[in-house]
């Protein structure tokens, strides 16, 4: 069994990261702004995980 790096395994690891970033941000958008239930601390913490989970995907991206 050929031993696998954890630089072989980034690429999967941000796409799984801004992918449950990005649904944490819409749905605690939804729920803010359409259904009213305000929640503004999941909110920024929403908005700051996706915008750091972008951030390390162009960082690793220009990187390379």
């Amino acid at each position: 069994m050929k031993a696998t790096s954890i630089l072989s395994k980034a690429p999967i690891f941000n796409f799984v990261f801004i992918s449950l970033a990005t649904v944490g941000l819409v749905f605690s958008a939804v729920n803010h702004f359409l259904l009213q239930k305000p929640n503004t601390q999941l909110l920024i913490l929403m908005s700051c995980l996706f915008v750091a989970s972008v951030a390390a995907w162009f960082r690793n991206k220009l990187n390379k």
